[in-house]
């Protein structure tokens, strides 16, 4: 061997190396995803009530926003990871006031199959997300923060087809509440949210 590399060097020429191995693929399913989301609410209830007074009920107008998400597999059929979702919504009522904004925090919990063909990849799955709703009201109450704070929680349920192993379009449906707090004096005012809701986007391999 010694005298082959002597051989090399004085022809000039450098041994052959061999190319190092491509990092093994993760198996589809045992694979981390993230999505990124259109966020529509359908038309659905919003509650006010401001301190002890009597919940005033109205209509709630289409809610538009996104969400991103990533996923970490527990195991083959569960996985879990951060949901941060953004939404503007404003009551139905004439004339419109002006919309309001919350951004969530979630833990999302699912429940997955994945199917994998020949040519094509799906997964479906049903989940729960809940965590934490920060909130910026639109129209203005008085002696009340624009500023809140309170917590949400869903039941969503969807799946994903998936082209390449680094890209496919997912969509999901399901119910969603947000229930808010905004400080006031001398009373608190309170914000509660329900409606159906349809989420569309793309999911990317990590």
């Amino acid at each position: 061997m010694g005298g082959r590399c002597c051989e090399f060097a004085a022809a000039g020429l450098s041994p052959i190396r061999e190319p190092p191995l491509p990092p093994p693929v993760k198996p589809f399913d045992n694979a981390s995803f993230a999505m990124l989301g259109f966020h529509y609410g359908f038309s659905g209830n919003v509650e006010a009530e401001l301190g002890s007074s009597p919940a005033v009920s109205n209509p709630l107008a289409s809610t538009y926003g996104f969400n991103l998400r990533s996923d970490i597999p527990i195991e083959r059929f569960l996985v879990l990871g951060p949901l941060i979702q953004f939404g503007t919504w404003r009551p139905d009522q004439s004339p419109a006031p002006s919309r309001s904004y919350y951004v969530d925090i979630d833990l999302y919990i699912r429940g997955r199959i994945p199917i994998t063909t020949k040519s094509t990849n799906f997964q479906v799955w049903a989940g729960v997300p809940i965590g934490v709703t920060f909130q910026l009201l639109g129209p203005e109450v008085p002696n009340t923060s624009d500023a809140g704070l309170g917590w949400n929680v869903g039941f969503l349920g969807g799946g994903a087809i998936h082209f390449t192993p680094k890209i496919g379009l997912f969509a999901e449906v399901g119910w969603m509440q947000h229930k808010v707090t905004h400080s006031g004096d001398p009373d608190s005012y309170y914000i509660r949210l329900a409606q159906w809701i349809l989420n569309v986007g793309f999911v990317f391999a990590q």
